[in-house]
């Protein structure tokens, strides 16, 4: 088999694909991105990704006691997944990209937008320096894309 193209699953994507769950029915742009999801998956040409921040922005929610099969369970297809390590590259860009938007934040004196999506940040450059797509429902991953295509103009 000869992988053509690798994407990158952010952790709710990798919720949506093994657990099936937070899918709001009503959000036909999400539906859409799911059914796309699944087409993927079933792409011999297309290798869904992961780094092992991802691996542990996914697994950190499930319970010490009363999710430890759940735990158990989804460890497992974890790690069925090819990792994509965070290189000095990606630690770089994502310092850099930090580093930009504190620096207009104070200029403008609003709250930082990456203070909240510390994770976002690396999973982003990962992606970036990788040069494949990353699969994420997150809102402000084209608010990071702004930022980088800001850094990018410097």
């Amino acid at each position: 088999m000869d992988i053509e193209i690798a994407k990158l699953l952010d952790s709710n994507f990798l919720t949506y694909l093994l657990e099936g769950k937070n899918i709001d029915e009503n959000d036909a742009n999400l539906i859409e991105r799911l059914t796309d999801l699944l087409a993927l998956v079933n792409d011999d040409n297309v290798e869904l990704v992961i780094t092992p921040l991802l691996r542990y922005e996914f697994l950190r929610k499930f319970g010490w006691q009363t999710e430890s099969e759940d735990f158990v369970k989804l460890k497992a297809a974890v790690e069925e997944f090819t990792w994509l390590d965070i290189s000095k590259d990606v630690t770089d860009l994502a310092t850099n990209l930090y580093r930009l938007d504190k620096y207009e934040s104070e200029n403008k004196g609003i709250s930082k937008n990456l203070e909240k999506r510390k994770l976002d940040v690396f999973h982003f450059a990962t992606a970036k320096i990788n040069g494949i797509e990353l699969l994420s429902n997150d809102k402000h991953i084209g608010q990071i894309e702004e930022l980088y295509n800001r850094y990018q103009a410097l």
